[in-house]
């Protein structure tokens, strides 16, 4: 795995024009896959997989199939054809046409004992890996039986179906509230092409990416011009404000269909597509684990 997984990180730094030394760099990572796939593997992944992390992890082969199809490849498996990666066979192990030396019965005991065995040693690394894995997959793929776990789709009706959900009590600022105990983590409640922020976006495809920007209210004694100026200024403080904050917003887009909230994930600012003209949010993951919120820290920019 080890050669084919460097082959493979080596395809991505030669996409990507550089090493992946730092933080950043993992991070724009993260964000050209989105840009491209639409899918989105956190910086945290692929920090593990670089070993930026000092973590003995496999990465799963779902992860390895989105970096693969990121250089063009079909999944993992094709670009191990066609980079012409494939396991040497190991000289200490005779081939087939070396084990089948005998005839009659003792050679189908051979091959019956070496079948079982191959077999059982496989279903004990399937178990190892399993529990080993498990926790990572159930936080991943969130069982749709548990009602704890908020899953992208979901629609409230209100407010406040969804903000005694963590604990929030304000009466003010509703659509913008920190969540108690959490550092610059929000929940947010946007309205579906706000006239004055906007919020744009693909609605068919549940806002894979929401963009803000800013329209200032026209006052009669002011011209385009300073107008405009006013907008510039406005946009920009708002952009290096969130840069710094580091934010990340779980997200209830109002109007999106009707005049309830539908739930769209947790959202990062995405350092790739904003400038100090727009702010781009990008879908860092599309549930939200209620009894373990302190998890999407994880998703973070950094």
């Amino acid at each position: 795995m080890s050669e084919k997984l460097n082959a493979l990180k080596e395809a991505i730094e030669a996409k990507m024009g550089q090493k992946l030394l730092s933080n950043k760099d993992f991070i724009s990572l993260a964000d050209r896959i989105f840009d491209e796939q639409h899918v989105q593997i956190s910086p945290t992944t692929l920090k593990r997989i670089w070993g930026y992390i000092s973590e003995d992890v496999t990465p799963r082969i779902y992860t390895l199939d989105i970096l693969a199809r990121f250089v063009g490849a079909a999944d993992w498996n094709d670009f191990i054809k066609a980079h012409g990666q494939h396991e040497e066979p190991n000289p200490s192990t005779p081939n087939a046409t070396e084990t089948v030396v005998t005839t009659g019965s003792s050679t189908k005991k051979s091959l019956i004992g070496k079948t079982f065995f191959t077999l059982a040693a496989l279903m004990a690394v399937a178990a190892f890996l399993f529990l080993i894995f498990r926790p990572h997959l159930s936080s991943e793929e969130p069982s749709d039986a548990n009602p704890r776990i908020l899953k992208k789709g979901q629609v409230f009706a209100t407010y406040d179906d969804f903000h005694p959900l963590f604990g929030i009590t304000a009466k003010d600022y509703r659509h913008y509230q920190a969540v108690p105990g959490e550092d610059e983590i929000f929940v947010w409640a946007p309205q579906y092409h706000n006239p004055y922020y906007h919020n744009d976006g693909n609605r068919d495809s549940l806002m894979p990416t929401i963009t803000e920007y800013w329209t200032p209210a026209k006052y009669d004694n002011e011209d385009a011009e300073e107008v405009k100026a006013k907008a510039v200024q406005v946009q920009k403080e708002a952009y290096y404000r969130i840069l710094g904050k580091n934010e990340l917003r779980i997200v209830f887009m109002k109007d999106l269909f009707d005049s309830t909230y539908v739930f769209l994930g947790a959202y990062r600012l995405s350092l790739h597509l904003s400038d100090t003209t727009k702010v781009v949010w990008i879908r860092a993951v599309d549930h939200c684990d209620l009894d373990n919120i302190s998890s999407l820290n994880n998703y973070k920019n950094y």
